[in-house]
Formats: C-alpha cells, structure tokens, sequence
C-alpha cells in the first residue's frame, strides 16, 4: 500500500472530518489553586468578611451597569414580560451567547462541548474577553493571590478559571451532560423541572425567542433601586417553582469575578458582598464530586 502524503492525509481529514473524542484531563488546568484542603480552610479563615465586600465591591464597581429595562409586573391585558417591550432589540455579550448553542439542556444528554473543538475555542474567546486588563477578573486575581488562595502568573489563572466553570461533570448516569457554566448561567432541565439559570442575558434571550415565561410578578430588591431579583416562571415549558435569583443589570465578567470569589473565600457558607448602597449574601457550592470545581451559584435576596 502507497503510504498518503500529508497534504493528502489533510484532504481526507477535510472531507471526511476530525477524530471525534472528549476532551481529556490534560485539557483542563486547575493546579495552582490550592488543593491541600488543610491548608486552603487555613488561608480562608485568615480573610474576613469586610475583606471580601471590599473585594466584592471593587469587582461591582470596575464595570458600569448595562442599559436594562426590566417589567416583570403584571399589566391587564397583557402577558407578564421581564423585559419591557421597548427592549427588544438589546445586544447582548457575543462571547457569551456564542457559547449558548453547545450546550444540551437535558441531563442525561451528552453536551456538545465535550467533544467540540470548536466549543473549546469559545471558551477560550470568552476567558480571555472577561479577563481584560484591569477588569473584575484582575481585581479578583490580585486579591487572590495577595491572600494565598491562588499561586501563579495570570495566564495560570485564566487556564484555572477556565476549568473551574467549562470543565464538564455528570449529573446523570455518568454522562458528561453539565458543569458550572451551564448550570449557572444557561439552566438545565431534570425530572421535567428547570434546574440553574441564574442569568439576565440567558433569560432575555430565551424571552426574546419565547421559551421563557413568567407566571407570577418578580420580587426585586432593594426596592428603591433594584440590583438583584427573583424571578418564578417556565423554560421550554418546564417550571422552576421555587424561582431563580440573579444580578439584574450586570456583566458575565462581574458575575464569574463576583461567583468566583465566593467559591474561593466562602464556599457552602454565606458569602457577604457589598454592592454600595446595600449587601446581600452569594451562595456557592462545590460539585459533590469533585471539590475544585462549582456545582451551583446565585446571590440571595435578604
């Protein structure tokens, strides 16, 4: 047999298309986070809680709130909406929504990232947008570093960041069907219930597309000028009774700097941040299986 030429091995790669396979665990950095979990309770213990709403606060402050209007109150006559109709045609995050069609929302089904190179490559878009000179992620970096809960150089922390919210888990029967991103940010459906789904730009989105519906008015907090609410509604026509609580007008960068912070400082505990004018508490917490990575995240309504 006549041994190919690599341009030929090339052409027969274009046409008949790459190897499919999960990405493997060299595919995911999470070193130099500590994982002597002695010594990480250790250096939790030393930060207090005014340190993380100092931190908190300069993360809620580094990026200005974008232009949204919610409704999310009852009009006779008219369908409940969370956004007003005038804001319709808001733009959205494009590194952020580019990753929305990855991602199966049924547990039980393998999400197209785990074997997508082209996934890989949008994540990778999305970390490096978020991670921007002198934006939330920098500030949550220093802090880090400066209180000996992260050791490395930037580029090390950014690969971290990345597996702790893209690399895929299993929620179900051992398939690779979620991880933080998705649950956090995008919702998952099990037992025909909305599970996650903890973000604006995802809620709009799928308003906009009208598969999220509101069946009840939202509580909104604080009142004066709201920063944070609950919402209760329907998603691909399945519920979330108990409703999702989410930051109201802010950046992913804010929201995975502020999340991540929490997860590091605070995980499974009451995670006080200040947001200027009031404070609230975030909820983090660990992937039962795998400690290093975030099996849920959301801000709490006092």
């Amino acid at each position: 047999m006549v041994p190919l030429k690599p341009l030929a091995v090339s052409l027969l790669l274009f046409f008949w298309g790459f190897p499919s396979k999960a990405l493997d665990e060299t595919d995911w950095h999470n070193d130099a986070f500590l994982h002597d979990e002695e010594q990480h309770i250790i250096q939790r213990r030393a930060i207090n809680d005014n340190e993380i709403r100092a931190t908190a606060l300069q993360i809620w402050n580094s990026v200005k709130d974008l232009n949204v209007q919610y409704d999310g109150v009852t009009h006779k006559g008219k369908p409940l909406k969370l956004f007003t109709e005038n804001q319709r045609t808001l733009r959205l995050d494009p590194y952020f929504t580019r990753l929305f069609g990855f991602y199966s929302a049924r547990l039980g089904v393998e999400d197209g990232c785990v074997r997508s190179i082209g996934c890989k490559e949008a994540q990778n878009r999305f970390i490096e947008n978020i991670s921007q000179n002198n934006g939330p992620i920098s500030i949550l970096y220093g802090f880090l570093t400066k209180k000996g809960l992260f050791k490395g150089d930037y580029k090390a922390f950014k690969e971290s960041l990345q597996t702790i919210w893209f690399k895929p888990y299993s929620r179900s029967r051992g398939v690779l069907d979620s991880s933080a991103f998705e649950h956090v940010f995008l919702g998952e459906i099990r037992d025909n219930a909305v599970m996650g789904l903890h973000n604006w730009m995802r809620m709009y989105d799928e308003e906009l597309g009208g598969r999220f519906v509101l069946t009840r008015d939202g509580n909104y907090f604080p009142t004066a000028k709201p920063a944070v609410a609950n919402v209760i509604f329907t998603w691909n026509g399945f519920p979330k009774n108990q409703g999702s609580t989410f930051f109201m007008k802010k950046s992913p960068a804010v929201e995975t700097a502020l999340y991540t912070l929490c997860f590091m400082a605070r995980p499974g505990q009451n995670c006080p941040i200040d947001l200027g004018s009031f404070q609230l508490n975030v909820k983090t917490f660990a992937w039962t299986k795998d400690k290093g990575l975030i099996g849920t995240a959301y801000p709490e309504i006092p």
